[in-house]
């Protein structure tokens, strides 16, 4: 009986240690990682994105061909403590959808953002204006693609738009752009 006793106990151990061996091989010594040595491939792939960041969704908003209506459209980055200077840069590209028109004019480039008080002031260098060759129409697609795009963020609610650090009184002599602005929704075409 004290024989049986020990070998159950001997089974047992070497089944424990089984067990702890396994669960070492699973799990991956910290001591030989540091933060300078780059992820393998097989680390890279699973995961995504490289960066180590997870990802964001952007909404922006482009203009339709007729220059009637814009249309968002929700880009994955990577995400960021700048996610609305990012939202801004996004806008200044050439949509993904080839069905879409940019609005900024060529040239534009965003100069600084930032929200006090869930208002949005974001500047731009003179193209936005020395550029814009359009009529009433492209001076409104400008003004609504930048507010509604910046107002996606919960954060903010109004948008002033600057140029070259100065509040305008109008982009092309339209529209009046000298206070903060709230987002316009029919403006927006939901479905393309």
């Amino acid at each position: 009986m004290a024989h049986t006793r020990k070998l159950l106990f001997l089974a047992l151990m070497v089944l424990t240690l089984l067990v702890a061996a396994c669960a070492n091989d699973k799990t991956p010594d910290i001591s030989k990682l540091t933060e300078n040595t780059p992820p393998s491939a097989d680390q890279q792939a699973v995961n995504q994105p490289p960066t180590g960041q997870a990802p964001m969704r952007i909404t922006v908003y482009h203009a339709t061909p007729d220059a009637m209506y814009l249309v968002p459209e929700v880009h994955s980055v990577d995400k960021n403590d700048h996610p609305a200077k990012t939202a801004v840069e996004l806008l200044l590209t050439d949509p993904a959808n080839k069905q879409l028109t940019r609005v900024l004019p060529t040239g534009t480039k965003l100069k600084n953002l930032t929200v006090r008080d869930h208002i949005a002031y974001v500047d731009f260098n003179d193209k936005i204006i020395k550029n814009n060759v359009g009529g009433s129409a492209t001076e409104i697609l400008i003004v609504a693609a930048v507010v509604n795009t910046l107002t996606e963020f919960p954060d903010i609610h109004k948008v002033q738009i600057l140029v070259e650090g100065k509040t305008v009184e109008t982009l092309s002599g339209h529209m009046s752009v000298g206070q903060p602005l709230s987002r316009s929704e029919g403006i927006i075409k939901k479905n393309m």
